[in-house]
């Protein structure tokens, strides 16, 4: 049997296509998605590599608000008495308020707890005053808080006043509640 050279050609082109087709299944394909895999490996470390780097960068902006927080306030210490405890609060309260009033209770609670090393250096307690007075008398209390020097001790003062509608008119006698959160050493 004879083959002829047209023939011989079109089994060449056979060949050459079977071959890269089995080129393409074997070869190609498995690299292809081993690439793809590789893509996505290397996509996802480099979201990790940004997000990483963010939260280096956030870490390095607070440290420095830090830094400059604490120089701004490094003042603060030498203002404040070193042995400032629950017995200075009452008695620095009841002259504050005792001459507006006849009925107070002082209650107290830690807000904030540990040694100077855990928490800085202060932390954090909060006083309960519950009293009956005018709302006169309460106005000259609130100034007198202010002009205090507990005033520089103070981080947070709420106020609230319970009775009915009229207990701030006139001279009534009204329910106050005052709760104050301040700075312990």
């Amino acid at each position: 049997m004879k083959i002829s050279t047209r023939e011989i050609v079109m089994l060449t082109v056979l060949f050459l296509m079977m071959l890269g087709g089995a080129y393409y299944m074997f070869f190609y394909t498995p690299d292809s998605e081993e690439i793809s895999r590789l893509q996505e490996s290397i996509n996802s470390k480099n979201t990790q590599i940004d997000n990483a780097s963010i939260t280096l960068l956030r870490r390095q902006a607070l440290a420095l608000q830090k830094d400059a927080l604490e120089e701004e306030f490094a003042g603060i210490a030498e203002h404040l008495h070193e042995d400032f405890h629950d017995a200075d609060v009452l008695r620095q309260l009841e002259r504050i308020i005792m001459p507006y009033t006849h009925t107070m209770n002082i209650a107290f609670a830690n807000r904030t707890a540990g040694t100077k090393e855990a928490t800085g250096i202060t932390s954090v307690r909060t006083v309960q005053v519950s009293l009956y007075t005018t709302y006169s008398n309460l106005l000259r209390i609130l100034r007198a808080f202010e002009e205090d020097d507990i005033a520089n001790r103070i981080i947070n003062f709420t106020c609230g006043i319970y009775n009915d509608e009229l207990a701030g008119a006139g001279n009534q006698e009204m329910s106050v509640s005052i709760s104050i959160d301040y700075l312990v050493v």
